[in-house]
Formats: structure tokens, C-alpha cells, sequence
């Protein structure tokens, strides 16, 4: 005999054939079990790109560094040879003064104690009435200034237009024109004879001669008739010997002693005069101070 729970209101109880039906009616699944498995993406090496980053921030600092220690070196060494250079010349402090410094490095060059080649260049100087640009060329300049220096060359250039300063002491007269031409110097002046114009030339060879620049009377224009010196002593004899005679102009009192007057010459509508020295301490006395004309 079997007794049966009882039920509370409302609630049913599947009897067991209901249960058996409905494991019946499921159809049982023969799909097999899908799994998925996820692959983990290999881990980018961060380590050595931030050592790459580093080393490459490291050497642009560094050479940020460089440059601004060697445009520095540059200007403070320009600087202090601007200011020797106006020392040596008698220039005004504020005289513009444009120094290179060539080859490699300052900075390399300051540390081996030399320096290649050195070019300061000072226009407007004056020698006497004579004005032009000037050029220092100082070839394996120590950086101890009391030690020679290999060499150093001193360039003159005088433009056409200034060249006229010398008329006065060449010439001895009012000069309507001046001209460099055929390496002379030629001056040009008029004057009236019982009211008759006549134009006379005077040319000019510039040379070197007992340290001194010398002009000498090298050809005469008459007019359209030009007579060099050969062909006036011929023609005219000692009648000419002092129209002639050289005019010693000295310069060396305008520049250092230790500098000697080597060349000169009529160039290109210049005139080129050229110094040199060799051994010479640019720290020393015979660089600070100015040369005579004996």
C-alpha cells in the first residue's frame, strides 16, 4: 500500500511517466564539444627600444652640446684677435674688425695649442693720407702668444679712387685724373698756355725699394704723344733727370715692426702692397710696436 505526500493547493507533481516522456522527446546531441582556444600575442621588446631611445637622446644632447661649446669658442677667440689686431694697428676700439679662423674645430685646434690659419680683415685703415683695406694672415698662430708664429703676411689693397691721395706728393700739382693702367700709376692734370689748353700725363711705377714704397716717373703724355723714360733722357738729357727721380714713401711707420714691405703692384684698378714676417710673437714687441723708415 503506498501512501502519498500531500500536496499543497495549487501545486501538481509530475508523476514519473510525465518525466519519462519528456527525456523521450529530447533528442540526445552527437555534435562534439567546440573549444577555443586563444593565442597570447607575443610581447613587443620594450626594453630594448627605450635603451635605443636613450643612447639616441644621449648623443643628439651631446651634440646640441658641441656645437654651442664650439660657436662659442669661435666668438670668444674671434673676439680677443679682433682686439689684438686693432692693438697692433692703432685702431679705434669700435674699429670694425672681421676675423676667420680656418680649418678644423677651435676647439681642437685650442687643445692641440695651434692655430691653422687665421685671416682678420679691417677696412678703411689708414696709412697717412693713404686709405684701403687691410688683411692679416697669420699661418700657425700659437695660442700662447709670446711663441712665434710660422708666418704672417699683411695685404694692402688701395681702390683707384684713393689712390688719388698721393697726387699731391707724386705729382706736385692739381691731378684732373687719376688711372691705374698697364702697371702704372697715371695722373692727368690741364693747364693753359696764352690761352691754349694742354693736358699732361705723369705715369708711375710703384716698387720696392730700402723698405719704402718708391714711385718712379716711368712715362710723360702730351696730348695724344705718350714718351717713356727711355725715349725722354734720350730726347731731352739731364734736362729731365729730376722729373725722374723717385719718391720714397714710407709705411712702415703705420704698421708693426716686425713686418717688412716685400712687394708692390699695380692691380686690377687696386694698388696691392704686400708684408710679410716670419717668427713673429703676436704677443710680442716687435709686433705691438711700429716700425721707421731709415
Amino acid at each position: 500500500m503506498t501512501v502519498s505526500e500531500p500536496t499543497a493547493p495549487g501545486e501538481t507533481t509530475p508523476t514519473e511517466p510525465e518525466a519519462s516522456e519528456r527525456e523521450a522527446t529530447e533528442p540526445a546531441s552527437t555534435e562534439p564539444e567546440t573549444v577555443i582556444v586563444v593565442e597570447e600575442a607575443p610581447r613587443p621588446k620594450r626594453r630594448g627600444l627605450v635603451i635605443a631611445l636613450v643612447v639616441i637622446g644621449i648623443v643628439v644632447v651631446l651634440g646640441v652640446v658641441a656645437v654651442i661649446a664650439e660657436s662659442l669658442a669661435r666668438q670668444q677667440a674671434s673676439t680677443l684677435i679682433a682686439d689684438q689686431v686693432r692693438s697692433a694697428l692703432q685702431l679705434e676700439a669700435d674699429h670694425p674688425v672681421e676675423v676667420t679662423i680656418e680649418g678644423t674645430s677651435v676647439l681642437l685646434q685650442a687643445a692641440g695649442g695651434r692655430f691653422e690659419r687665421i685671416t682678420a680683415v679691417a677696412d678703411d685703415v689708414a696709412f697717412g693720407e693713404l686709405v684701403g683695406d687691410l688683411e692679416l694672415i697669420a699661418e700657425g698662430a700659437p695660442l700662447d702668444v709670446s711663441q712665434p708664429t710660422d708666418s704672417v703676411q699683411a695685404v694692402f689693397r688701395v681702390a683707384e679712387s684713393d689712390v688719388a691721395a698721393l697726387a699731391g706728393f707724386l705729382a706736385g700739382s692739381v691731378v684732373t685724373d687719376v688711372r691705374l693702367d698697364e702697371r702704372e700709376i697715371r695722373f692727368e692734370t690741364a693747364f693753359s698756355f696764352f690761352g691754349v689748353e694742354f693736358s699732361v700725363g705723369l705715369g708711375v711705377t710703384p716698387s720696392v725699394q730700402d723698405g719704402q714704397l718708391a714711385f718712379t716717373p716711368s712715362s710723360v703724355e702730351l696730348g695724344d704723344d705718350r714718351l717713356d723714360a727711355a725715349e725722354l733722357q734720350q730726347r731731352f738729357g739731364g734736362l729731365v733727370e729730376p722729373l725722374l727721380t723717385s719718391q720714397l714713401f714710407c709705411v712702415a711707420q703705420y704698421l708693426p715692426q716686425a713686418l717688412d714691405l716685400t712687394a708692390v703692384q699695380v692691380g686690377d684698378e687696386q694698388l696691392v702692397v704686400v708684408f710679410t714676417g716670419e717668427g713673429v710673437a703676436l704677443g710680442g714687441p716687435e709686433f705691438t710696436t711700429r716700425g721707421t723708415c731709415g
